[in-house]
């Protein structure tokens, strides 16, 4: 059994009319309704405020130019106690560098690390 030519031209028509609509996009998808959890800050913890003076006072100590603080983050020490890092931005011997300070509110200790 054999299909008319001309049924046969008109599915061939058909058929490349539907593949060339088609723009092979994925469809899109509806923005969910809750948004997705993700990192936020935590919440600043109790007692930090003097990190940065403290950070920039240990950086002079260490005979180093503080210039500024560049970033500070809450961080939780290897106890579990809060403890906040002061990134300082420094000049010795006209280098600039970034060091990191790390400030323990219990105690009052700020520790310059890795000079």
């Amino acid at each position: 059994m054999s299909i008319s030519r001309f049924c046969r031209a008109a599915c061939l028509i058909a058929f490349a009319t539907a593949l060339g609509a088609c723009t092979l996009n994925t469809m899109p998808r509806a923005m969910p309704i809750i948004p997705a959890p993700g990192d936020t800050d935590p919440a600043p913890a109790e007692g930090m405020a003097g990190a940065e003076a403290a950070c920039t006072q240990a950086g002079r100590e260490r005979g180093l130019d503080v210039l500024g603080v560049v970033s500070t983050r809450d961080v939780t020490g290897a106890d579990g106690s809060p403890e906040r890092d002061v990134m300082l931005q420094v000049a010795r011997s006209d280098t600039r560098l970034e060091v990191r300070c790390n400030y323990q509110p219990e105690t009052g200790v700020a520790r310059i690390m890795l000079i």
